[in-house]
């Protein structure tokens, strides 16, 4: 069972790492990473390097499963010509095609969403009305063969729905098992600093899945987004570039005081 991993710059590496981890682990599983060219792309978190490129017949040509993953650039992706014919082979004649958060976008650029709405992180709605399609409030939605999903937990869940419609639910408790047991991350409870984009979420009238926050500390210590979070929001690289500097001011400064 082939299952290809779509890249570009910009991609994150945790929800590459995500669905490479979950889907991996099937027995009968090869995973390869397919970009616009064989190569490296870079991205938050790491660089990627793309086994075949979408036009390798020899690669792609008996896919399974496509994951489109989210991250910066998921604009460029979506107007890539050639990941979109990518992705229209992939909706006939692969068995399941996934996307995690802005990856949704590039989906519905390939015409994948057909006007239905999709799980995707809490900004790219304005980029999915774009092509058609909606923000849906909940963490994953499955279509047909498509999945969509939030981000980087939730692609997690969507990697293990996959697993459990191509072998069952014993694979994956064996799966989530093997996984815990090598402590990998993906399995980890929320991080500490999604509190304070539930905070802001909550503070500007959005819907945030799961539990309610945890009331907002005190006001003189704000929360302070961790640069990961703000780098995948941002589809610009000279501000990433910015926020990383500014990152390292503050901590800097935080050491001082302390």
């Amino acid at each position: 069972m082939r299952v290809a991993i779509v890249v570009y710059d910009g991609v994150l590496a945790t929800e590459c790492e995500a669905f490479t981890s979950v889907l991996g682990a099937m027995d009968d599983a090869e995973v390869v990473l397919v970009g616009a060219r064989r190569g490296s792309f870079a991205g938050p978190g790491g660089r990627q390097l793309a086994d075949a490129a979408f036009d390798d017949s020899d690669v792609v040509g008996a896919v399974d499963v496509a994951v489109v993953p989210g991250g910066l650039g998921c604009e460029r992706a979506a107007d890539d010509a050639a990941l979109r014919d990518f992705l229209v082979r992939m909706e006939r004649s692969a068995r399941y095609v996934a996307a995690s958060s802005t990856g949704t976008v590039v989906l519905a650029s390939a015409g994948l969403l057909h006007g239905r709405s999709a799980a995707t992180h809490w900004l790219a709605a304005d980029l999915l009305r774009r092509y058609g399609s909606e923000a849906d409030d909940r963490r994953m939605v499955m279509s047909g063969n498509v999945i969509t999903c939030e981000g980087r937990i939730s692609a997690v869940d969507a990697a293990f729905a996959i697993v459990e419609r191509l072998h069952g639910p014993s694979a994956v408790e064996r799966i989530r098992a093997t996984l815990l047991a090598r402590g990998e991350p993906h399995l980890r409870p929320q991080p500490w600093w999604a509190r304070p984009i539930e905070w802001v979420r909550s503070a500007i009238g959005l819907r945030a899945p799961g539990p309610a926050p945890e009331p907002a500390p005190d006001p003189s210590e704000p929360p302070v987004t961790p640069l990961s979070v703000m780098v995948e929001l941002v589809d610009n690289d000279d501000l990433a570039r910015r926020l990383e500097r500014s990152g390292r001011r503050r901590r800097s400064t935080r050491r001082d005081r302390t």
